[in-house]
């Protein structure tokens, strides 16, 4: 089996946090739109926050990417590969989302702007870069990853986490409804994970080499503690919020955020030792 390539799990989880974040903001800003809400500022607030949290994230993402190459410094060269690379599309697709959030950023800082466009922009492109992260490891030699898995599992966790951190940054500032606006699409994501995540074992076992990644990850006690910090608790502590008719508590979100962000930092560790050991055994 492979090693828990640290660099690579910080960037894909906390860039595809970072997306998913802008994403919701276009969603509340998008339905507030249509409800010509009035902005407070306490929302404006709430929204440049978020941004900067946005931001913070994905520079660390990035930053921590390029500890995984043997020559940080020579990073740049990898955009010369355009027309055959995945990684270098995933480069300059990142690149560009990062300075969409720099336009961003500004414009949160004008009192009146209408953000709802270049948010919808940036997490475009956000969503763009991830879709080409994973698609470098949905590789013919490596069984395990031959699949649409990468990109299902790298998109839920820009939902699943994106929800929760604006739910949770938004708990003083977003109307009741809207907050379990944010934690219904995190309590679907996190269901549909754990359902497509069966279907992705189900999947493995039509090759000797995925049936063994299956094999190890079911006997894993990392495994164990991935589902349990990352689908039991969270479906129950987001079903319990939203279910009362009171405000979802500020301390459940914050749990079931924790719990969220353990259990795909969990699960994408997996994702790397499991697949890079089948990466081995597909070569011999």
């Amino acid at each position: 089996m492979g090693n828990w390539e640290w660099p690579l799990v910080i960037f894909t989880v906390l860039g595809q946090t970072s997306v998913g974040i802008i994403f919701c903001l276009w969603l509340l800003e998008r339905k507030r739109g249509k409800q010509a809400t009035a902005t407070t500022t306490e929302y404006q607030g709430f929204i440049q926050s978020s941004i900067l949290v946005s931001g913070v994230l994905l520079a660390v993402a990035m930053i921590a990417s390029l500890f995984h190459l043997g020559h940080p410094f020579a990073a740049y060269r990898a955009l010369t590969h355009l027309g055959t690379s995945w990684l270098s599309r995933e480069i300059l697709l990142f690149v560009f989302a990062f300075g969409a959030w720099a336009y961003l950023a500004l414009l949160s800082r004008k009192p009146g702007s209408k953000m709802s466009g270049m948010m919808a922009l940036t997490s475009g492109l956000g969503f763009l870069g991830i879709i080409s992260s994973a698609l470098i490891y949905t590789l013919p030699r490596v069984p395990a990853w031959n699949n649409l898995g990468p990109v299902i599992f790298f998109l839920m966790t820009s939902i699943i986490l994106g929800t929760l951190v604006t739910a949770f940054l938004g708990r003083k500032v977003l109307a009741s409804a809207e907050v379990k606006q944010l934690l219904n699409i995190a309590l679907g994501s996190v269901i549909g994970s754990a359902i497509l995540y069966l279907l992705y074992f189900s999947l493995l076992q039509a090759t000797p080499e995925g049936a063994a990644t299956a094999q190890y990850l079911l006997t894993s006690p990392v495994f164990l503690v991935r589902v349990a910090v990352g689908w039991v608790i969270p479906i129950f502590l987001i079903m319990n919020a939203v279910l009362k008719k009171e405000n979802p508590q500020p301390q459940i979100i914050l749990f079931a955020l924790t719990c969220g962000v353990a259990g795909e930092l969990l699960g994408r560790g997996l994702f790397y030792v499991s697949a890079m050991g089948m990466h081995i055994t597909a070569l011999m």
